[in-house]
């Protein structure tokens, strides 16, 4: 068997080595990676990115040209292409004989690339003109991102849930009295260590069918990526925590206030935050006038924390716990940044799609 060397060390020999049931030489230096013909392929089809028979190929981007790098097989150079469109990482293939070299902190996204080819496609789509009447008339944003791996179960339930509870003291005012005497978070009771259970209970209530709607609305539409990237037990964990964590800080900051607090926003805002810290590839669209704009996470929910809270607290403080929302979030962020190594360890494509390198639309 000839001595294969590495293209980037020249003088340090190969070594075999297995990976996912795969033979591959790899470099004990720098750690890159030889695949000779078809074994690359058969590595992409047997990881889980949505893509059982792979052709590597065709998931290539631009070609960058001929490199000073000779091939490990044969006495070719090989030549670098980028690794799909709208991302800035490359590997290098021998035209000759069809092996590629992955260096060593690119294996990982040339594993996934094709489930981030198809995010890349999901995340880069234009705004159309369904996307903007409906925006213009329901005044809610569209959401660009991942497809979660499964049904979210949890976040469905909570939305019936909190639904089915609304319609049960909605059309009466007597029942809905009733319910709020026992259920809401009134700080004034808290403060006297009366019915310690509410931090919890007022955030499965809801003022009026608007409140609930746009509530819901965004449960729906941060909840399933976020309880698809934890699992659903710490999913609803971490939203249950939020509800409190919300709840807790609102009255920490209207102390003995006897106005009731009711509403789901301070769990969906501790939502926003984690949202924020694990998916900042991901789009959601504003719009200012006629304008429709897709931005980032983190310029959304700036927007909205500025415009929507903190000015509208000081403009008009009456009618919105606004500290729940900001609480909210910020134990949002809290959880985020703590679950981020364990979210970005256990979910590849997100961790890969968090890089800088690569390209969304906005």
């Amino acid at each position: 068997m000839s001595r294969k060397y590495c293209p980037h060390c020249h003088n340090e020999q190969l070594q075999v080595t297995h990976y996912y049931g795969e033979e591959l030489d790899i470099c004990r230096r720098c750690g890159g990676a030889w695949f000779e013909h078809g074994e690359l392929n058969s590595l992409i089809s047997k990881v889980d990115n949505g893509e059982d028979d792979a052709d590597f190929e065709k998931l290539l981007g631009k070609r960058h040209g001929r490199t000073e790098h000779q091939c490990p097989t044969c006495p070719s150079h090989l030549h670098k292409y980028q690794l799909l469109n709208d991302f800035e990482v490359d590997v290098e293939l021998c035209m000759e004989c069809d092996g590629v070299w992955v260096e060593y902190d690119q294996l990982d996204k040339v594993e996934h690339s094709p489930r981030i080819r198809t995010a890349l496609d999901e995340l880069n789509k234009k705004i159309s003109v369904k996307s903007w009447v409906f925006q213009a008339l329901a005044k809610f944003p569209v959401e660009y991102n991942l497809k979660p791996h499964r049904f979210p179960i949890v976040t469905w339930t909570l939305l019936i849930l909190n639904t089915l509870i609304f319609l049960g003291y909605a059309f009466s005012v007597d029942t809905r009295n009733w319910v709020f005497e026992h259920f809401a978070s009134r700080p004034a009771d808290l403060a006297a260590g009366l019915e310690l259970w509410t931090p919890l209970t007022a955030t499965f209530l809801h003022g009026g069918f608007m409140h609930l709607i746009g509530n819901m609305y965004f449960l729906y539409v941060i909840g399933d990526n976020l309880e698809d990237v934890l699992g659903r037990g710490r999913y609803l964990l971490v939203y249950l925590l939020g509800g409190i964590g919300a709840s807790v800080i609102s009255v920490a900051m209207n102390w003995n206030s006897p106005i009731m607090s009711v509403g789901a926003s301070g769990a969906i805002a501790a939502l926003f935050g984690m949202y924020l810290i694990w998916f900042r590839f991901a789009s959601l669209t504003f719009m200012f006038l006629v304008f429709q704009k897709k931005l980032s996470p983190l310029w959304y929910f700036a927007i909205w924390l500025v415009l929507d809270n903190v000015i509208a607290m000081v403009t008009s403080p009456g009618g919105v716990d606004y500290w729940a929302h900001i609480g909210g979030f910020a134990v949002g962020l809290t959880i985020g940044y703590s679950l981020k190594s364990w979210v970005y360890r256990h979910n590849p494509v997100v961790r890969i799609l968090a890089d800088p390198k690569h390209k969304v639309a906005r």
